[in-house]
């Protein structure tokens, strides 16, 4: 009697454990609307902060303190959200196969943002003295861009691109400023180090939030746990569009809501 074939049992190998590209950006993502959610819909919007005339006579309401502390928690929670995307703009460039691409369609997409960003966060079509948070991260990527052109030469050169393009952003009075864009830069700087990336970054962040007890630190606490992976569910554009559409959307809610 011929002997019987043992019978292997295959398993699928368990993937790699944390969070890949794609769930940090929806994090990322959320964080984002619970900051705009309490800026726009709620101190902008229910407290009607634009008006201060309208906001100290909400704030002297029960209600309205109600509305204030949801707005306060939901703007801490939101701190958390740009150090995310700025580690994601390094991974995301020192990944992309074509960095002038990549340039290009944050530049389109910051460009299509201003004006429901001017919108949603002063009311008007054209504020030129605060620019959206995307233009902030193009002038992290081009800074990157330009010191990678130089990377064989000293960190000194690095340092002096990163400053460039620091200033850059608090002469164009952008959102996060020049210390937007020096956490992008530091963070690619050190992008071979993930604890010294980690442990700078998380020190800019809490810099950058020090009216928030510098909680935007905590958000690298997901960072952590990143796995290096993209992920498998395509959401590459998915973040560029969302970004401008929800803006629009809150600056409608609040102007029709207030009609």
């Amino acid at each position: 009697m011929a002997a019987a074939k043992a019978i292997k049992l295959k398993f699928n190998k368990r993937r790699l454990a944390g969070f890949t590209g794609n769930q940090l950006k929806m994090i990322a993502f959320i964080l984002m609307l619970c900051d705009h959610i309490g800026f726009m819909l709620i101190e902008n919007g229910v407290l009607y902060g634009q008006n201060p005339i309208y906001w100290n006579q909400a704030l002297a309401t029960p209600a309205g303190q109600r509305w204030y502390l949801a707005a306060r928690i939901l703007r801490f929670l939101g701190r958390m959200s740009y150090p995310l995307f700025a580690f994601l703009a390094v991974e995301g460039f020192s990944h992309t196969r074509n960095a002038r691409k990549y340039i290009l369609r944050l530049a389109f997409f910051a460009a299509i943002s201003e004006v429901p960003f001017d919108l949603a966060i002063k009311g008007v079509v054209w504020f030129p003295d605060y620019q959206n948070t995307m233009v902030t991260i193009l002038l992290g990527v081009l800074s990157m861009y330009f010191m990678d052109k130089i990377k064989k030469k000293h960190v000194f050169f690095q340092m002096i691109i990163a400053a460039v393009f620091c200033g850059a952003a608090y002469i164009c009075k952008c959102d996060y400023g020049a210390v937007g864009v020096a956490m992008i830069a530091v963070m690619y700087i050190f992008r071979y180090d993930r604890n010294l990336q980690m442990i700078s970054g998380a020190v800019i962040a809490a810099a950058e939030s020090y009216t928030y007890c510098g909680v935007a630190a905590l958000s690298f606490a997901f960072v952590r746990f990143y796995n290096g992976r993209r992920g498998d569910f395509p959401m590459k554009y998915f973040f560029y569009v969302a970004y401008p559409v929800h803006l629009a959307l809150f600056f409608a809610m609040v102007y029709f809501g207030n009609r």
